[in-house]
């Protein structure tokens, strides 16, 4: 049922695509059509605004698109698989790169078109797919620790860097003021993925198809050795079972009612913990997850990149636009009116940016150190694989062992189609 209405609503989109999308009309405008999700800071119809104004004869239009991004994608799929010129631009989740330019839809970026040395290096290789750009990168996510301030101060600790610091005050500050320890999101989806994978990373292990192919059994020791650092966050205590079910409303809940120490989560908990009907408003910090010792710390990315579209009758037009659109000054905008974080590293020393968003140091700290999650055409077949895995490890229907085995042997086979 689900599956159907994604569908019947990706054809309703298509739909309006298709009536919305132009060329040149009669009055010779140049008309260009520009999809992503909605932005109700309206700080992105302002930019389009402004470019339609300074660009006599070339006309941009926002196409809004459904916010659920499986919508959003097979919306996307039913339109570029007929080949319709009527959307220029595309706004892509990062794990969507390798899927759209393997099958043709994007067009690879023209050299010059923007300076690949000013952007941070997990959004950079987001676009990329076998050495060649296909989009650029417009607003960055990533998993972020937050923790209670005022809790550690009280105790005199400082932010734990290892897994076992990490640990030991789960259980010398959380226990005594009894308060969970850590909450992250264990439910069987996408957020489950991002977790394990930052799990793995921090321990030194890696599933990239180098690895699958050079070293399967380190890769099955890794990630069975992953599994049960998973599971002992919850036999332990330090994690509660019903972690399990959560996503990431479920676990900010949690953490902004004042009933955790630490929160795995994404930059939008940030404005929530600090709204005045937060719990622990005000005593929030942010900090890049732990890791293993002598290892370091890594946080899944997630974001939207921009791409030009195969079929558009008015490419070097579109490639204009997408270089404003992405430019520093549109990133900064974005930032100040929307808070979406910017991919560009010269954004984060913006005055106006920093006044309107104090916290995009603690952000930019962690997005140094960023991975993506496996680039392949068959990504949603690669995130089943280790959802499905990892989740029956954690409830005791796999053993970790024969997860693990599973986890690799499949992903081997997804990454070397």
């Amino acid at each position: 049922m689900r599956k159907l209405i994604a569908t019947a609503t990706a054809v309703a989109v298509l739909s309006i695509c298709l009536l919305t999308g132009c060329s040149t009309g009669g009055d010779g405008v140049i008309r260009i059509v520009f999809a992503a999700g909605q932005d109700p800071s309206g700080a992105t119809a302002a930019l389009i605004e402004e470019y339609n104004a300074s660009h006599p004869g070339i006309e941009v239009t926002f196409q809004v698109m459904p916010a659920n991004t499986d919508t959003q994608h097979d919306a996307y799929v039913t339109y570029l698989s007929a080949r319709e010129p009527g959307i220029d631009l595309y706004s892509l989740d990062v794990i969507w790169t390798a899927e759209f330019s393997r099958a043709g839809w994007i067009r690879p970026i023209p050299d010059g078109l923007f300076d690949e040395s000013d952007f941070l290096s997990g959004p950079l290789e987001s676009v990329k797919y076998e050495d060649a750009i296909y989009a650029v990168p417009w607003f960055t996510d990533a998993g972020v620790l937050y923790y209670r301030s005022d809790l550690l101060e009280n105790a005199g600790l400082a932010v734990p860097e290892t897994w076992s610091e990490f640990t030991q005050v789960c259980r010398s500050v959380a226990e005594p003021a009894d308060i969970t320890g850590f909450i992250w999101q264990g439910a069987k989806y996408e957020g489950l993925v991002c977790n394990f994978l930052e799990s793995l990373w921090s321990r030194g292990g890696d599933i990239s198809a180098e690895t699958l192919r050079n070293s399967p059994e380190r890769a099955v020791r890794d990630v069975e050795s992953t599994i049960d650092f998973m599971l002992q966050l919850i036999e332990t205590g330090i994690s509660p079972a019903s972690v399990l079910t959560y996503k990431e409303e479920e676990s900010r809940r949690l953490f902004t009612e004042g009933q955790a120490l630490f929160l795995r989560n994404w930059p939008y908990v940030w404005s929530i913990a600090e709204d005045e009907e937060s719990s622990v408003a005000g005593a929030v910090g942010i900090a890049p997850l732990p890791h293993a010792e002598g290892e370091r710390s890594y946080s899944t990315i997630g974001g939207w990149n921009i791409a030009v579209s195969t079929y558009s009758r008015h490419p070097e037009e579109a490639f204009e636009f997408l270089a404003f659109i992405t430019g520093e000054r549109s990133l900064s905008l974005r930032a100040i009116e929307g808070g979406y974080l910017p991919t560009r590293k010269s954004t984060y020393d913006d005055p106006d940016v920093l006044a309107a968003n104090p916290h995009y140091g603690g952000f930019f700290d962690v997005f140094q150190n960023t991975r993506n999650r496996p680039r392949t055409p068959h990504y949603p077949i690669a995130s089943d694989i280790i959802q499905e895995n990892v989740h029956r490890a954690l409830t005791g229907e796999f053993d970790s062992h024969a997860a693990a085995e599973s986890i690799v042997t499949e992903m081997a086979a997804i990454l070397s189609r």
